[in-house]
């Protein structure tokens, strides 16, 4: 049996097991007390188990390894096989959003991720949209292409960083761009500017954070 640190499963080294060994899905399921159906959609890559999920499954898969005199398969170079290490290192949940997995931090609301995910869908049908119109050189001032033009591609660069800001948010990193400061206050860092602009964006609504803060309110007599 293979020692040192376990690092649980990837849906390759199943595949690859199953193969191997000829073990069926239904064997490998009641094998490590787990469902068919989990069993199936771990090794299509379509869902992910918990770290006891995980244990169970690469218990008995040593087991069998052991009884079939071979060692078990500790090259985790194929995909998702990084996720799986980050996973069990630092704790954070996987959930696999399409593809590529994006790592979610612990705490999220579903009813966010939900929102940013289909937030992400309709910003990248926009990029592809955008990306298929006719670039257009010159424009009425002779310059390197035109109006329409410049305000697509300008629009196609901000489409991709709203994305890229709502992954850093799904994996717990709002803090480098969520600096609120109250709506009666002037920004006094690129930060705090930034902050106060996306929370114009439509990253605002499933990320209330980037709203400015309420101005405290004044008590009687202050201010007199």
């Amino acid at each position: 049996m293979a020692t040192g640190q376990k690092r649980g499963v990837t849906p390759e080294q199943l595949r690859d097991l199953c193969k191997e060994l000829n073990l069926t899905v239904a064997a490998v399921a009641d094998g490590a007390s787990l469902s068919k159906a989990y069993i199936s959609e771990f090794r299509q890559g379509s869902r992910n188990l918990s770290a006891q999920q995980q244990t169970q499954l690469r218990n008995y898969l040593e087991e069998q390894c052991e009884a079939a005199g071979i060692d078990f398969p500790e090259n985790q170079d194929g995909e998702g096989a990084e996720e799986q290490r980050l996973a069990q290192g630092v704790g954070l949940i996987i959930q696999r959003i399409n593809r590529p997995a994006i790592m979610l931090a612990e705490g999220i609301p579903k009813a966010t991720v939900d929102q940013l995910t289909a937030l992400m869908d309709a910003n990248r049908a926009k990029v592809v949209e955008l990306l298929s119109t006719d670039f257009e050189p010159g424009g009425m001032f002779g310059g390197e292409f035109s109006q329409a033009t410049d305000d697509a591609i300008r629009q196609v660069f901000a489409l991709l960083a709203l994305n890229y800001l709502a992954i850093l948010y799904l994996q717990g990193h709002a803090r480098i761009f969520v600096k609120p400061i109250p709506e009666d206050q002037e920004p006094k860092t690129i930060g705090e500017w930034f902050s106060r602009s996306l929370g114009e964006s439509p990253l605002a609504g499933p990320v209330p954070e980037l709203l400015p803060a309420k101005a405290p309110a004044m008590a009687d007599g202050e201010g007199a």
